[in-house]
């Protein structure tokens, strides 16, 4: 098995990158898609309101596809965000407007010319933001691919394990659990639905149906989950947190949707599938503990170990592979599985730099005041922008390719990463904003005007390692 086989390849697009750029930005350009207003930072159950920030594709580099290091950078974010809005344009979500104008609102989404843009863009973009993945060598043989399933169950219960434990001497729980909420329990939906779609066109025939992949659960853990959401806040409905979806939680739930589309990708997509699988098993884990803290009463725990339960459907799935499809059939399957467990890892790394920075906001502001003392004494003329924004300006989520300071000159400006934070700066204040973290803000004076300093990758890494704040390294 080749290159030539994966799912994703940009080298098949690299002739067409300025053709499909252009339209990229005309399939953006839809009403639905404008950046974020003041108000707009939940988006209040309206599934038809995605804000993608298109006047950053203006300047996204179209030619150099997203790698395992840049994948937390604006491409990758930007690339994510367009692939779940064309992934479910299929998807029917009556308006919570049933008005005549929020009915017309929601007939322009689904209009006919958006769809064939996005039939038009969308492996040009899957390769662009996947092509990475198809480095990963595939996971051999079914005692290999057994053993990397359990590794997967154990790394993820670690990781989220070190998380929790990381959010408790940060006194950061309740605000991290919400962060990981929005991640994950947000998104399962998205990611039992391209499960759904593959079930309904067949990509599971052959099987016996306890060999299936699955992401459903008990409908005990859902509401289990959903009594912890409402404890942390998370009370909206489908991407109604669309601002604080990291580009690795949306690179998961788009990989799925990706591979159930493609009928040659069926047994990769089972590989995936069951890696998504072991990974929810973990995350549900850290609910408990989080329910724990919480001190929710009666909370549910399984009574059974549902990592048996899965490795059981897994060692189905993999003998009904190998009888109808051999050697083959092992090796794609397995091809799946190592590409979600790469994305699996960078979501790990994603996830636990962003809870790092929001967990330590304010050492972060004295780690930026650090800064703009050895910028005052070593570079005073070091790379900046300089920002003039009125009241109603907002910047939707975003994140940048490198390091920078935000430093108040006048005005003021609210900051946050996280739902529910409220960063205020006033003239004088100033906090870092690393590389890849997600962030976005607004003015609450009639104008702020503020600058951002670029900073030297060496002078972030030398400041935060010498203070031990990564906190799920």
């Amino acid at each position: 098995m080749n290159r030539n086989d994966a799912p994703f390849d940009f080298a098949r697009y690299a002739a067409d990158v300025g053709p499909s750029a252009d339209l990229i930005r005309q399939f953006a350009a839809h009403d639905a898609f404008r950046s974020a207003t003041v108000e707009e930072l939940v988006l209040e159950d309206d599934f038809h309101r995605r804000p993608l920030r298109p006047e950053d594709l203006s300047f996204i580099d179209f030619h150099a596809p997203v790698k395992a290091e840049t994948i937390t950078q604006l491409p990758s974010l930007a690339s994510q965000r367009l692939l779940l809005c064309i992934n479910e344009l299929d998807t029917t979500k009556l308006p919570a407007d049933r008005s005549a104008e929020g009915l017309q609102r929601v007939a322009e989404y689904y209009k006919n010319d958006g769809k064939i843009l996005a039939a038009r863009i969308n492996g040009f973009l899957e390769a662009f933001a996947f092509d990475h993945l198809t480095h990963a060598g595939p996971v051999r043989g079914v005692d290999g691919m057994r053993e990397t399933l359990r590794e997967i169950v154990r790394n993820e219960t670690a990781f989220w394990s070190r998380i929790f434990g990381a959010l408790g001497r940060q006194n950061y729980v309740t605000e991290g659990v919400r962060f990981a909420l929005i991640q994950k329990w947000c998104l399962a939906a998205s990611k039992r639905s391209a499960l759904a779609k593959a079930d309904v066109t067949g990509r599971f025939d052959g099987l016996s149906p306890d060999a299936w992949p699955r992401l459903m659960g008990a409908s005990s853990d859902d509401d289990a989950i959903r009594r912890i959401a409402e404890v942390c806040g998370v009370t909206r409905d489908l991407h109604s947190y669309w601002q604080f979806y990291l580009s690795t939680s949306l690179a998961s739930t788009n990989l799925l949707y990706g591979l159930a589309a493609r009928p040659q990708n069926v047994l990769d997509l089972y590989g995936a599938a069951f890696v998504a699988e072991a990974e929810w098993l973990a995350f549900c884990c850290f609910v408990g503990q989080a329910a724990q803290y919480l001190k929710l009463e009666s909370f549910p725990l399984p009574a059974n170990d549902p990592a048996a339960e899965l490795m059981d459907r897994f060692e189905r799935m993999l003998r009904g592979v190998e009888r109808l499809f051999g050697e083959r059939g092992i090796t794609q399957v397995g091809r799946g599985m190592a590409i979600a467990r790469e994305l699996g890892l960078c979501a790990q790394r994603d996830l636990g730099e962003q809870l790092s920075w929001l967990s330590a906001i304010d050492r972060y502001r004295g780690i930026a005041e650090a800064i703009d003392r050895r910028i005052a004494a070593e570079c005073p003329n070091i790379d900046r922008e300089t920002f003039v924004e009125p009241r109603e300006m907002c910047s939707t989520t975003h994140v940048h390719d490198d390091h920078r300071l935000v430093v108040i000159e006048s005005g003021k400006m609210v900051f946050w990463g996280n739902l529910g934070m409220t960063l205020e700066l006033d003239p004088g204040e100033m906090v870092l904003v690393p590389q890849g973290r997600l962030h976005g803000s607004s003015v609450l004076s009639p104008e702020c005007v503020y600058h951002q300093p670029i900073i030297p990758d060496v002078w972030v890494d030398e400041l935060v390692s010498e203070k031990g704040m990564r906190i799920a390294s």
